[in-house]
């Protein structure tokens, strides 16, 4: 990550070399209406499609939708990425509510994640329309892992390597990992 390959073709050749499950990548889509990966203002923005060239034929990816995606939005990015990949590979990813809600509604068997601890908080009262949490591992607790995963949800730490290890955080019990540093 130190390399600036975040969000880059390099970063995903990167992550094929590592025999990496999962690559996520901060989608965006640009005003003259193509998708780029950006994670705002930390490195250049690069085509998705040359990112998912890239790809591991074994590989998923997690979307990440930056920004407010409309339902128009939201039909053209699933369309863009259906010929590189079929969308059982991908999760959809964000930070807002409404958009996940907006796909759930548009794609019923689509596989959605939120990023944030108040939203898991929120996810053990009352069911939500993702099915995996992305959580800050420097918040994650034995208890909230646990409690999520009792209610159907998939914990994922994400951020890792900056205050535990990978294997403290393994130990929590999440169903899964990331990096997602700038």
């Amino acid at each position: 990550m130190g390399k600036g390959t975040q969000n880059t073709p390099a970063g995903v050749r990167l992550a094929v070399r590592h025999q990496a499950d999962y690559v996520e990548l901060d989608v965006v889509r640009a005003a003259d209406g193509e998708f780029h990966c950006a994670h705002f203002g930390w490195n250049t923005k690069c085509e998705l499609r040359d990112c998912l060239a890239e790809l591991g034929p074994h590989m998923h990816l997690i979307a990440h939708l930056k920004g407010n995606y409309t339902e128009a939005d939201l039909i053209c990015v699933a369309e863009y990425l259906a010929p590189h990949l079929p969308l059982e590979k991908v999760i959809f990813a964000s930070h807002r509510s409404g958009v996940l809600r907006r796909m759930r509604h548009l794609i019923p068997n689509v596989h959605l994640a939120r990023f944030g601890l108040l939203p898991a908080i929120v996810a053990l009262w009352k069911p939500q329309p993702w099915q995996c949490c992305m959580i800050n591992q420097s918040v994650l607790t034995r208890w909230l892992v646990k409690a999520l995963q009792q209610r159907g949800y998939e914990v994922f730490a994400s951020c890792v390597w900056e205050l535990r290890s990978k294997r403290s955080v393994k130990e929590l019990g999440v169903d899964g990992t990331f990096v997602n540093l700038h």
